[in-house]
């Protein structure tokens, strides 16, 4: 829990131009980009498999649209990658040796769905549309914008539980340190415009939990966090000092990782 006066996240601009939110702040600009390898032999059997089975989204141009909403998501229709299999086995170690990630390698065709970033709403309709395309032949969804991949199970799961503690477990991924005097880091909360968090691994027994229920505190609750405020995980156990976190991982505003809403660094109070 963090201290009593925190409502609401103060993400901060930290990074280039980028659309204007309902309030009219000027928000990042942020890309989320989900990979989905596919059984599809060519472009017509993708446009046709996702007309007749995704659920009401069409395939035309270079657009995925959900016909009832007229939401649209650029899509980008790919030959299949010799390499997928072993980068869905890297970013899915939870379900490396399943029969499902046996059927990567089996691809026909890979979507790539690029959206605007940056926001609960905009995320959610990215899952919508990936589980869309894996109803109609997809194989499995790699979140290219924080490095996690996911089954077709799992990623519908989430799907169909959209809440905000499903978008935190599909976008956020955790990196860890190799040493104790190394940082423990989170990915990947960008893409719902809010900053990433950063921890050295010696200050917690357990870093990536730390820095998960931290994360997730940010994106469920959306405290006003400020520097200087606390937080802890539970009663009675240690608290952390927050401050704005200088030195990134990923500094570099072309990199999908990088984070245009910064990094909350947690210090031992």
């Amino acid at each position: 829990m963090a201290d009593a006066d925190a409502q609401k996240v103060d993400g901060g601009n930290t990074g280039g131009e980028g659309s204007e939110g309902a309030d009219g702040v000027a928000r990042p600009e942020v890309r989320t980009i989900l990979c989905i390898p596919g059984v599809w032999k060519d472009r017509t059997a993708a446009v046709q498999q996702i007309a007749k089975l995704s659920g009401g989204y069409l395939f035309a141009g270079d657009t995925l649209t959900h016909m009832e909403s007229k939401q649209s998501i650029e899509m980008e229709l790919c030959e299949p990658d010799e390499r997928m299999a072993r980068a869905f086995a890297a970013a899915g170690p939870h379900w490396r040796d399943t029969p499902e990630m046996e059927r990567i390698a089996t691809h026909g065709k890979v979507a790539y769905l690029v959206g605007q970033g940056g926001s609960a709403d905009r995320a959610k309709a990215m899952m919508q549309a990936g589980a869309a395309l894996l109803y109609a032949g997809g194989l499995g969804v790699k979140v290219e914008s924080s490095g996690l991949a996911f089954s077709p199970a799992q990623w519908i799961r989430m799907t169909d539980n959209c809440w905000l503690g499903a978008l935190h477990q599909a976008y956020v991924v955790y990196v860890e340190g190799g040493s104790d005097d190394a940082d423990t880091f989170s990915c990947g909360m960008h893409n719902l415009g809010m900053p990433d968090a950063i921890v050295e691994s010696r200050l917690s027994e357990n870093p990536v939990e730390l820095l998960r229920v931290f994360t997730a505190y940010l994106c469920i609750e959306a405290p006003d966090l400020r520097p200087s405020h606390t937080f802890s995980v539970e009663d009675g156990a240690p608290r952390y000092r927050v401050s704005r976190e200088e030195d990134v991982p990923y500094p570099d505003p072309e990199d999908l990782f990088h984070n245009p809403y910064g990094m909350w660094r947690l210090k031992l109070a």
